[in-house]
Parts: structure tokens; sequence; C-alpha cells
């Protein structure tokens, strides 16, 4: 997704806030680096990373694994 599209309806109406937001938009593009090929796939098949990740959203919305 591009970055225009996520902060299309962003309104800043305060320049410090605007500063502020600039340096850590650049801070960011700074601390680039290669992905890694876990990075690079959407598949988890790790069980023991999917049971945490599963328990951290089920906790969020209050249901127990």
């Amino acid at each position: 997704m591009a970055t225009s599209s996520i902060i299309e309806n962003i309104r800043v109406n305060n320049p410090k806030v605007l500063e502020e937001y600039v340096d850590a938009m650049e801070r960011i593009g700074k601390d680039v680096h290669p992905r890694t090929d876990d990075e690079k796939t959407g598949v988890i098949d790790d069980k023991v990373r999917i049971r945490a990740f599963m328990t951290k959203v089920l906790a969020r919305e209050g249901t127990k694994a």
C-alpha cells in the first residue's frame, strides 16, 4: 500500500507536530534493511509462533485460547 493512500486523510494544524512527524518518517527511512526470507512471506508454519500470535489476539478480544 502506498504511503500516500495511508496518510491521505491526515490533517495537521500544529507545525510542531508536523515537524515531529516528518522527523519520525526520516528516521524510519534511514533504518531500512533488506528483508529476510521470513519477512518476505506471509506464511507462518511455526506452531509456537502461531499459538503466541493467536493468544495475543484472543486476549485482546477477551477470549481464552
